[in-house]
């Protein structure tokens, strides 16, 4: 053993790897550490040196790190509020966003005033029911300060939104037209429902909201429902089922539901026939109109068939996308809640382009569902 590591007691040498963010370094543990003073060994060599760490960089009694200390687990179902914690050393801002890129902000954690605890009251009913895809980020400096670096506190995970909201009023759904429970179910048939204050229904797996079967029509006084479904559009076996009706039209939060037709258990058997060719068509059904003032988020939507791709474009060519729409199972309607806060102030130009093939693939044909339009953005 050599002499200088004999003059170092042992639990000096832990409280000052804990500062260099070693295993088993909390935050606590990181805060003591940084009031010790320098150790210096016989040979003159500081041995609290970030140096002694390869993970370390920056000021030795300071260094930047976090860890999701408490998060749902992957796949987990969440509802009402729900706490999420991050544990580092000089944490200047903590926030939850998409698995990708950085809009929109989920939520912004709190953060104590020696920057080693951050936590999050997530409150998951002012988002739709539906998976869920989202990490947590941890950066060094405020929020829109530059020169930030990203520690990525929690992987990717998706979580399944499940809130019962209680039906509204004047809102019901009762399934009058569907195959009964362990029925043979082949070729096309008609599903209905029928209610008031129906704005959605969709065919969904016995639990959960993904994937989406295909989505109901409804009539405009919003008291009918009816789905003409194709079980050649799944595979041949057992598929367990429900039907479940909204107050409110796809990806709006806070909606309450109703399912119509608690789950049935069918047996598609269509012998492995290919559905029949869909045409494709597409046509915008909500954007604002041209010349309108917009501001924060906006509703955008396309119906149609045959729809694999939908994109929010510049007036002319492909790049840069603005926004890229979610597609209903059916293919038959696509919708992008697009947030203009991402955009400086100023007029923007932009079409709405479906595809009938998924982006990247080859032989695409396009449809111009909304020719430009200009906006003006106000923030």
């Amino acid at each position: 053993m050599s002499r200088h590591l004999k003059l170092i007691p042992a639990f000096v040498l832990i409280m000052l790897l804990a500062a260099c963010g070693g295993d088993g370094g909390s935050g606590a543990g990181v805060s003591v550490a940084r009031l010790l003073p320098t150790v210096w060994t016989s040979e003159g060599r500081a041995l609290n040196s970030c140096s002694f760490s390869p993970g370390c960089s920056g000021n030795p009694y300071a260094p930047f790190f976090a860890s999701a200390s408490m998060a749902p687990t992957d796949g987990a179902t969440l509802n009402g509020v729900v706490r999420l914690e991050v544990r580092g050393n000089e944490m200047a801002n903590i926030e939850l966003l998409p698995a990708s890129g950085y809009t929109p902000r989920l939520g912004v954690f709190n953060i104590t005033g020696d920057k080693t605890i951050a936590w999050l009251d997530f409150d998951t009913t002012t988002l739709p029911n539906g998976p869920l895809s989202v990490r947590i980020s941890a950066f060094n400096v405020p929020a829109g300060q530059p020169g930030a670096t990203e520690i990525v506190a929690m992987p990717a995970r998706t979580w399944t939104i499940n809130n019962i909201v209680a039906p509204p009023p004047g809102f019901s759904a009762t399934v009058t037209a569907a195959p009964a429970d362990n029925t043979v179910v082949s070729g096309i048939t008609r599903l209905e429902i029928h209610g008031a204050g129906i704005a959605n229904a969709e065919l969904l797996p016995a639990s959960g909201y993904a994937p989406r079967f295909a989505v109901f029509n409804v009539s405009a006084d919003k008291t009918m429902a009816w789905l003409d479904f194709d079980s050649r559009s799944l595979p041949d076996g057992i598929t367990d089922v429900r039907i479940s009706a909204f107050n409110l039209e796809q990806g709006q939060p806070g909606a309450a539901e109703i399912v119509a037709m608690p789950v049935r258990r069918w047996d598609l058997r269509n012998g492995g026939a290919p559905p029949p060719a869909t045409p494709f068509i597409a046509s915008v059904t909500i954007a604002p109109v041209h010349g309108a003032i917009v501001s924060g988020r906006m509703r955008l939507e396309v119906r149609g068939s045959g729809i694999r791709n939908v994109e929010l474009l510049p007036a002319s060519g492909y790049t840069p996308r603005l926004g890229v729409f979610n597609v209903s199972f059916d293919q038959t309607f696509a919708w992008l809640d697009f947030d203009t806060s991402t955009l400086p102030n100023g007029i923007l130009e932009a079409r709405i382009s479906a595809f009938n093939v998924p982006a990247g693939q080859p032989g695409a044909v396009e449809i111009i569902a909304m020719p430009t339009r200009q906006w003006e953005v106000r923030h």
